[in-house]
C-alpha cells in the first residue's frame, strides 16, 4: 500500500516518475504454486470463487510465463490464488501475487540472480519489484528503485466500495491527473520526504467519481487520522490508535453504501516484513515439487 504517492510528469515510455512510500500490510492472498516435470510446459492459474480472474491474463500467470522465458525452464506450473485482497482496489493485490509466484519459482528453478528477478518483476508490473523486497521502502522511477524506510506500525481501516461503477483502472487515474495538470505548470518544488499520507491521484479521482467522497467523509467522521485514497483507488484508508478502535470504526460502517452498493470495511496493520516461501510436498504426487507463500498488498 502507498502511504505517500507523488506523481511526476509522464515519461516518453508512457509511464510516470513516482516518489512513493510503500508498506506491506497483514492483509494477504494465499498463493500456491506447483511445479511438475514434463507435460507441455503449460501455466495454469485459478482463483477459487473468482472465475473472472482465472487464466493467462492474471498477473500471477504472466509472472510465471515471463520468468520461464528468461530462464528457459520446462515443466508445468499450476497456480492457485485464494483472494483476500479486494480486486482493482489500489492495494497491489495482483502485483503481490505476481511477486509471490516469482519467489516460489525462483526457489523451484534455483534462480539465484536477484537482478534477473527484479527485471522480470518490472516487466510484469511497476509495483511488483517492491514485493520482492523485505519491507517498507521509498520507491522511485517507475517503482523499481527502492530504498528501505523504517515505518512505525499503524492500525488502519480500509474502506473498499464494492460497486463496479466505482472501479478505477490505474491507467485512467494517471490520465485524469495528466488532464487536470494540462496547461498548468508542474510544481517541481522540493517536497520533503515526510510520512504523512498524501496521494496526487486522489483529487482527480474524486472529481470523476463523486460518490467516493462519502468514503473520505466517513473516515473523518469516525476519527481516522489522515484519511486518504490508496494508490489509484477506489479504496480509502485512515489510521487509528489501536486495533480495537479500528474494529469499532469498521462496525460503524455496516450497512453503508457508495455508488449503489455496499462497502467492505477491512481491519489491517502495517507489517514489518514481507512473507517468505514455505515449501511443501503435494500429497497427490510424490514426484512433484510445490511451494506456497502469502502475498501482501501495498
Amino acid at each position: 500500500m502507498n502511504l505517500v504517492l507523488r506523481v511526476g510528469p509522464a515519461r516518453p515510455d508512457g509511464y510516470h516518475e513516482i516518489d512513493s512510500l510503500m508498506v506491506p500490510l497483514d492483509l494477504a492472498d494465499e498463493v500456491e504454486v506447483a511445479v511438475r516435470p514434463g507435460g507441455r510446459g503449460e501455466v495454469s492459474c485459478r482463483c477459487p470463487g473468482r472465475p473472472d480472474l482465472d487464466g493467462p491474463a492474471n498477473l500471477a500467470a504472466r509472472a510465471a510465463q515471463a520468468l520461464r522465458r528468461r530462464v528457459g525452464a520446462d515443466g508445468e506450473v499450476s497456480i492457485v490464488v485464494r483472494k483476500a485482497i479486494p480486486v482493482t482496489a489500489g492495494l497491489g493485490g495482483g502485483s503481490s501475487d505476481a511477486a509471490a509466484v516469482l519467489r516460489c519459482l525462483a526457489r523451484a528453478w534455483q534462480v539465484q540472480d536477484p537482478r534477473l528477478l527484479r527485471e522480470v518483476a518490472l516487466e510484469v508490473g511497476s509495483d511488483v519489484p517492491f514485493f520482492l523486497g523485505t519491507g517498507a521502502a521509498w520507491a522511485s522511477g517507475r517503482g523499481e528503485r527502492l530504498r528501505p524506510a523504517p515505518v512505525e506500525p499503524r492500525h488502519l481501516l480500509l474502506v473498499y466500495p464494492r460497486s463496479a461503477a466505482l472501479a478505477i483502472r490505474a491507467g485512467d487515474a494517471y490520465r485524469w491527473l495528466d488532464e487536470a495538470r494540462s496547461g498548468k505548470p508542474l510544481d517541481r518544488g522540493t517536497r520533503r520526504r515526510g510520512r504523512r499520507p498524501e496521494n496526487d491521484l486522489m483529487g482527480p479521482c474524486l472529481e470523476r467519481m463523486a460518490p467516493l467522497r462519502s468514503l473520505l467523509g466517513w473516515l473523518y467522521e469516525l476519527g481516522a487520522a489522515d484519511p486518504i485514497m490508496s494508490g489509484s483507488g477506489p479504496t480509502f484508508f485512515g489510521t487509528f490508535g489501536s486495533r480495537e478502535a479500528v474494529r469499532r470504526a469498521a462496525a460503524a460502517l455496516s450497512g453503508r453504501e457508495a455508488g449503489g452498493d455496499g462497502v467492505e470495511a477491512i481491519v489491517a496493520r502495517t507489517a514489518a516484513r514481507m512473507p517468505g516461501v514455505s515449501p511443501w510436498k503435494s500429497p497427490r504426487s510424490a514426484s512433484s515439487r510445490s511451494t506456497r507463500t502469502s502475498s501482501r498488498p501495498t
